[in-house]
């Protein structure tokens, strides 16, 4: 097929059909009017889709930060929960830890307290002892000079 489209449709209507047209022909106004409105159509199709490609871009752009945004929310309200539930967690664990800690003071210092009052008890046996003794010592001297 040639360059000019024009020579390749009067072949191509000569071998199909038998028929011999000239470029004069009105048949071949209304092609080239038709061959004129399909460019126009596809020239006019093809802005259309460069628009719409545009448009749909420009959507996808916007909820493309639509998204992040709320992505954003999201994750920021799941940080400030899981923080918010940390710190009661936190709270109630500290409580705890301290209960256990003067439970275990408080067994330690009635225990403390325990030991401190048998010492003081044997301290005064100790004393009394230690009187006793003391007084024995005074009889015996006593009667070993009498």
């Amino acid at each position: 097929m040639g360059d000019d489209p024009t020579d390749d449709l009067l072949k191509e209507i000569a071998s199909k059909h038998g028929v011999a047209l000239d470029r004069a022909d009105p048949i071949l106004i209304v092609q080239t009017m038709h061959a004129r409105l399909l460019a126009e159509s596809q020239h006019t199709q093809q802005a259309l889709l460069e628009d719409y490609r545009k448009t749909l871009e420009a959507l996808l752009d916007r909820w493309g930060v639509e998204i992040k945004a709320k992505a954003e929310r999201i994750v920021t309200a799941s940080l400030t929960a899981s923080t918010e539930t940390m710190k009661a967690q936190m709270a109630a664990h500290t409580t705890d830890v301290a209960g256990s800690i003067r439970n275990e003071v408080t067994g330690v210092l009635e225990q403390s307290e325990t030991r401190i009052r048998r010492a003081t008890t044997l301290g005064y046996l100790n004393l009394l002892a230690a009187l006793v003794m003391l007084l024995a010592v005074v009889i015996v001297s006593w009667i070993l000079r009498c």
